[in-house]
C-alpha cells in the first residue's frame, strides 16, 4: 500500500493532453525529425556518396513517415497517440544513431540522444520514454559488439561495449527522469487548473445573470447557462451561439459605442428573442485589458420577472385601492342601515360592530324603536351568510319586526308572523332574531328568542344569562316558545350579541361563560366602552371567521321604577 501511494505520488498518472496540445507538440516534432533527416542526408552524402545517404537516412524517413501516418488517426485509433510518438522518437534516435556513426564515435555526438529524448518528455506518455530507452541499449549493445569504433571512440568501450551500451542507457533513463519529473508537475498543475475551471464553470453555471465573453470584434467567446438560455440555445446548441456577434442577438448592445469607445460599465436596457419570446433584459459591459482574446464580459439580467413583479405590484395597489374603496363604500352602507341613535330618558345604549376579516360586511345587525306606548323595542339579527347579500337579508329581518311591532303585533307572535312575511317575499333566508321590549320607567325587560343566543343581565352581584328559547326565521315552524321577563334595575346593564362573539373555540356554552365573566368586570364602564370591549376582550370572539356585534342596554342609576 505505501509503494501504492508513492508510486501514485511520484510518478505520472498518464493523464492525456488536450487534443489540441498533443497535435501541436506532435507537429513540431514531426517537423523536427524531417528536417534532422535531410541533415543527416547531406552529411552522409558528402561523407559516402548519395547511396550511403540514401541507406543511413532511410529508417529516419520510414520512422518520419510512419508518424505522419498515423498521427492523422491518432484521435479515433486507440493506441494511435502512442503509435505516432514512438515514431517520431525512433525517427529522432536513428538521426542521432547516424550522426554518432558518421562522427565515427565521437562521445560528444551522444548527446544528440539525450537532446532527442527531451522530445518524449513533451509527449507525457510512457511509450516513446521506454522507445527511446531501449533503442540506445540495443542499438549501442549491438553495434558497437560489431564494430566499436563506429559507435565508441574511447578503448574501455570499445573493449566492453555492452557494459558502456547499459550505462549510456542508464545515462539516457537519468535524463528521461528528469522529463518525467517535469511530466509530473505538469501533470499537478494541468490537474489543478482543470479543478479551478470545472469550480469556475460551477459557479458561472448556477448564476442566474448570464455572463457572455468577447472578443475585440465583439463576437461570442463563451457563455454560461444563463446566458445561452437568454439568446435562444441551451449547452448542446451553444455552437450556434459562439463565433456570433452580440449585437446581432442582443437588440440594444452596442459593441463599438460601449467597448471600443471605451464608456465600460453604464447599465442600459435591451432584449433578446428566443423561440418567439422577447425577453427584456439589463446589460452592463465591463472592458477586459489585461487578456490577449477576451476583449469585454456582459452581464445580461433577465428582467421578465422584475417586470412581472413591477405588473403585479401595480395590479396589486389597482386591487388594494378597488378594495379601500369597496370597503368605504360597504361600511357606508352599513352606516345606512343601522338604526338612527336613540334618546330615551332614564336609558344608556351602546353598540361594537366588526365585520369578519374575510369579508367587509355581513348579516350581523341590530335595530331600535321607541313604539308609541313608550317602551323600547330592541332587535338583534344574525343573518347567515357573507357579504351584502346577508346584510340585505338581515335588514329585512330588522324592517319586517320593526312593522309588525308598530302595527301592534304582540311580542310573543314576532318571530313567527315575521317568519310567514319573510317565507314569501325571501324564501331563502335564514336568520336567528332576539327580540327585546323595554319599559324605561319601570325597568321591565320581555324577551322573544328565534334561535340566538341568550342576553346577558349584567349588575353589581354579576351577570347572568337570560334565555328566550326559539326557532329563527326560514327554519321549519319559527317562532318564539314563550316570552322571558326580567326587572332591570337602575344601574343595571343587558348584553344582546351575536354568536360571533362566542363561538371563537366552536363552544356555545364556554362563549357564554367567557362572555358573562367578562361582562362582570364593566358593570360600572360606560356602555359605548362596555360594548366596544367585549369585542377586543372576550378570548372567543371569532371576529377572523365571522361578524361580531354587541349591543348594550343599561338603565340609567339614577331611574326608579
Amino acid at each position: 500500500m505505501t509503494s501504492e501511494r508513492a508510486r501514485r505520488r511520484w510518478l505520472p498518472h498518464g493523464t492525456p493532453l488536450p487534443d489540441e496540445v498533443w497535435r501541436a507538440r506532435h507537429r513540431t516534432f514531426l517537423v523536427a525529425a524531417w528536417v534532422v533527416c535531410v541533415l543527416t542526408f547531406a552529411w552522409a552524402g558528402a561523407v559516402g556518396g548519395v547511396v550511403h545517404a540514401l541507406v543511413d537516412c532511410l529508417p529516419t524517413a520510414v520512422a518520419a513517415l510512419v508518424g505522419s501516418l498515423v498521427s492523422s488517426r491518432a484521435g479515433t485509433w486507440r493506441w494511435g497517440r502512442e503509435a505516432a510518438s514512438c515514431a517520431v522518437m525512433l525517427a529522432l534516435m536513428t538521426a542521432s544513431a547516424v550522426a554518432v556513426h558518421l562522427a565515427g564515435g565521437l562521445i560528444e555526438a551522444h548527446f544528440l540522444f539525450f537532446i532527442a529524448v527531451g522530445a518524449a518528455a513533451a509527449y507525457q506518455t510512457w511509450a516513446p520514454f521506454l522507445a527511446a530507452i531501449g533503442f540506445v541499449v540495443v542499438h549501442h549493445g549491438l553495434l558497437a559488439s560489431m564494430s566499436g569504433n563506429a559507435i565508441f571512440n574511447h578503448p574501455a568501450a570499445q573493449e566492453r561495449p555492452w557494459l558502456w551500451a547499459l550505462v549510456h542507457g542508464a545515462l539516457l533513463a537519468a535524463a528521461a527522469a528528469v522529463g518525467i519529473a517535469s511530466w509530473r508537475a505538469d501533470e499537478l498543475v494541468r490537474a489543478r487548473l482543470d479543478r479551478l475551471g470545472a469550480r469556475s464553470r460551477l459557479i458561472l453555471g448556477t448564476v442566474a445573470d448570464g455572463i457572455v465573453a468577447l472578443d475585440a470584434a465583439g463576437c461570442v467567446l463563451e457563455a454560461n447557462a444563463a446566458a445561452l438560455r437568454l439568446l435562444g440555445a441551451g449547452p448542446p446548441g451553444s455552437e450556434r451561439v459562439r463565433g456570433r456577434r452580440l449585437s446581432e442577438l442582443v437588440r440594444g448592445y452596442d459593441h463599438a459605442q460601449l467597448v471600443v469607445a471605451g464608456h465600460g460599465a453604464p447599465v442600459r436596457r435591451g432584449s433578446t428573442r428566443s423561440g418567439g419570446t422577447c425577453t427584456p433584459v439589463e446589460i452592463t459591459v465591463a472592458p477586459v485589458h489585461d487578456d490577449d482574446r477576451v476583449r469585454a464580459v456582459v452581464t445580461l439580467r433577465d428582467l421578465s420577472s422584475t417586470a412581472r413583479a413591477e405588473d403585479a405590484e401595480r395590479a396589486l395597489l389597482a386591487v388594494s385601492e378597488r378594495e379601500r374603496a369597496q370597503r368605504a363604500d360597504v361600511a357606508a352602507l352599513m352606516t345606512a342601515v343601522r338604526p338612527r341613535a336613540l334618546c330615551v330618558p332614564g336609558l344608556q345604549l351602546g353598540v361594537a360592530y366588526e365585520p369578519a376579516a374575510s369579508a367587509p360586511a355581513g348579516g350581523d345587525l341590530y335595530d331600535w324603536l321607541l313604539l308609541p306606548s313608550g317602551e323600547v323595542l330592541i332587535v338583534v339579527v344574525d343573518a347567515m351568510g357573507r357579504g351584502t347579500t346577508a346584510t340585505r337579508e338581515a335588514l329585512a329581518v330588522t324592517s319586517t319586526v320593526r312593522t309588525l311591532a308598530v302595527a301592534g303585533a304582540a311580542l310573543g307572535e314576532l318571530v313567527e308572523r315575521a317568519g310567514s312575511v319573510l317565507e314569501v317575499t325571501h324564501p331563502e333566508l335564514m336568520a336567528t332574531v332576539l327580540i327585546a321590549v323595554l319599559d324605561p320607567a319601570t325597568g321591565r325587560l320581555r324577551l322573544a328568542g328565534g334561535g340566538h343566543p341568550p342576553a346577558i343581565l349584567v349588575g353589581a352581584a354579576g351577570a347572568r344569562e337570560v334565555t328566550a328559547p326559539g326557532r329563527g326565521v326560514g327554519y321549519p315552524e319559527p317562532g318564539s316558545f314563550g316570552i322571558t321577563e326580567v326587572v332591570l334595575a337602575a344601574g343595571e346593564s343587558v348584553v344582546l350579541c351575536t354568536d360571533g362573539l362566542l363561538e371563537g373555540t366552536r363552544d356555545l356554552d364556554e362563549g357564554l361563560r367567557e362572555l358573562a365573566g367578562t361582562a362582570a368586570g364593566m358593570a360600572r364602564v360606560p356602555v359605548q366602552e362596555f360594548a366596544e370591549r367585549l369585542l377586543t376582550e372576550v378570548s372567543t370572539c371569532a371576529r377572523e371567521d365571522d361578524d361580531c356585534l354587541a349591543l348594550v342596554v343599561r338603565r340609567s342609576p339614577a331611574a326608579r321604577g
